[in-house]
């Protein structure tokens, strides 16, 4: 019986982290979506507020939608994507130390990405920070899918073991 309940309550921490970071990841396109709609206009506000907190939003580094700038620089819009994008697709599922390769190669090329434009070697180039992003951050939202779904078999007797 705690087999049982072990694999129901992964499937449900699987797809609550899935929705979530699906969520996460068309969060940058909300805003302009639901501006002037009167229930979620301040939905789209409150998410507004919380990009300009977390996001330079620079204009040269920003990509359009809709014919206006988004809420955040092409590198965040490719880590919100990547984080979504990965949860959608789980694929490839990655071991621990495949995934910490990735992630390494990942955030070295980002910091390539950043040092090159910042010592004015290269101008701000919107596509590849966009890429960067999204090559950080998609096996991060695989992972973390596929980690939520083993989260309930992993514990000896199920949730709650030990009570």
């Amino acid at each position: 019986m705690a087999g049982i309940a072990d694999r129901i309550d992964g499937r449900i921490a699987g797809r609550v982290t899935r929705a979530v970071l699906i969520l996460i990841g068309v969060s940058p396109f909300i805003p302009h979506l639901v501006e002037g709609v009167p229930v979620l206009g301040p939905i789209g506000a409150a998410l507004d507020s919380w990009f300009s907190f977390q996001c330079q939003r620079d204009p040269a580094r920003t990509l359009h939608f809709l014919g206006r700038l988004l809420p955040v620089c092409a590198r965040c819009l490719g880590i919100y994507l990547g984080l979504g994008l990965g949860a959608v697709l789980l694929r490839p599922r990655l071991g621990v130390w495949p995934l910490r390769v990735w992630v390494g190669v990942a955030a070295l090329a980002m910091l390539l990405d950043v040092w090159t434009e910042a010592l004015g070697m290269r101008p701000p180039f919107a596509p590849l920070r966009l890429l960067t992003g999204l090559f950080l951050s998609y096996p991060v939202g695989v992972a973390l899918v596929w980690s939520a779904r083993e989260l309930g078999r992993a514990q000896p007797n199920g949730p709650g073991a030990g009570r």
